[in-house]
């Protein structure tokens, strides 16, 4: 069962709490249209391992960032489905999951932690004059006066993680398209940072469906996953706005960078809502293939997604374009 309710919180920091010994969440303080909410933000795990697997992108750019720039300030429900606002760490292809990395919440010899990491992010955000901060994950609420920050009613977001591919005592949170993460707007820096948080315990491997780890077991029991830098076959370029004269089709360059031919007989390419391509044949060692995709909208692009998936229906390699990448006429967007 996924969580009982998802959204996103947009609005402006104005305080910060780190996390003390013991207590799992660094605690962020936003104001929107003159009520106040509390989130909290997950810096260890109960469970071991404890340390969080967390990515912090500086310049993060995706299609979202267009669509959350024109919500207003506040609290908006979204559904847990693919084509509106909902986060999904795997499907949306919002970063390469080899970028992740470890961290300790309290380092006792005085060294980088989590909460200091988190800290400094906030604070910077904070002094910046127009910086907004939006927030998904589950929304609460308690008619009683906030225990930390001292505001009435106490209200705020939780769960602001990776909410899919659980442990098994944790099932009951697991689903698709329902992801927590925090962004960061910049307006007078013209960016974006990205804040995405995962427990160790969770799989990169998840059922489209009930967002549970898919059954792919080692001897042991564990799950096996393929690491990232290891699959054979990548999207190393896109074409998303062909040259005056050029055939107005998009299309997709893949690369195998293994030493081994690769079937891709049910292999497919999909651009999110635009469709989905079949693949065929070998791809030799080393080769590049251009695969023709649908046709260019006659609309103003804004941006969009390309993933690949193997003939088992699991993403094998996936990734973004911006509207502003979309503008260059004739030039195919590398990755």
């Amino acid at each position: 069962m996924p969580l009982k309710s998802y959204a996103v919180l947009k609005g402006r920091p104005t305080a910060t709490l780190v996390s003390s010994e013991g207590h799992p969440h660094f605690q962020l303080q936003l104001e929107a249209n003159g009520s106040f909410y509390r989130v909290a933000i997950n810096v260890r795990s109960m469970m071991d391992p404890s340390e969080m697997e967390y990515l912090i992108k500086l310049r993060f750019g995706h299609p979202i960032t267009a669509e959350l720039r024109r919500l207003a300030c506040g609290l908006h429900s979204l559904e847990s489905a693919p084509g509106g606002l909902a986060l999904d760490y795997i499907r949306l292809n919002l970063f390469p999951r080899d970028q992740f990395l470890k961290l300790p919440s309290h380092d006792p010899r005085g060294g980088t932690d989590l909460n200091n990491v988190l800290d400094g992010i906030f604070a910077s955000a904070i002094a910046e004059a127009g910086s907004r901060v939006y927030v998904f994950g589950e929304p609460w609420e308690s008619d009683s006066t906030d225990r930390l920050f001292h505001f009435y009613p106490s209200r705020g977001m939780h769960d602001v993680h990776m909410n899919q591919g659980n442990d098994p005592c944790h099932w009951e949170q697991d689903g698709p398209w329902q992801d927590g993460a925090v962004l960061l707007e910049h307006p007078r820096q013209h960016r974006w940072t990205g804040i995405f948080l995962k427990f160790q315990s969770q799989s990169w491997l998840t059922n489209d469906v009930t967002g549970h780890p898919l059954p792919i077991r080692d001897h042991a029991g564990k799950i096996r996953e393929t690491h990232p830098k290891q699959q054979p076959v990548r999207i190393v370029a896109v074409l998303v706005n062909p040259a005056a004269g050029q055939p107005r089709r998009s299309s997709a360059t893949l690369l195998n960078v293994s030493p081994n031919p690769v079937d891709l007989d049910g292999w497919r390419l999909t651009s999110g809502d635009e469709g989905c391509w079949e693949l065929k044949g070998c791809l030799e060692p080393g080769a590049i293939r251009e695969v023709q995709l649908g046709s260019v909208p006659s609309h103003e692009n804004n941006g969009g997604i390309v993933t690949l998936l193997n003939h088992e229906g699991r993403k094998v390699h996936g990734v973004y374009y911006t509207a502003e990448q979309a503008l260059r006429e004739g030039w195919r967007v590398a990755f």
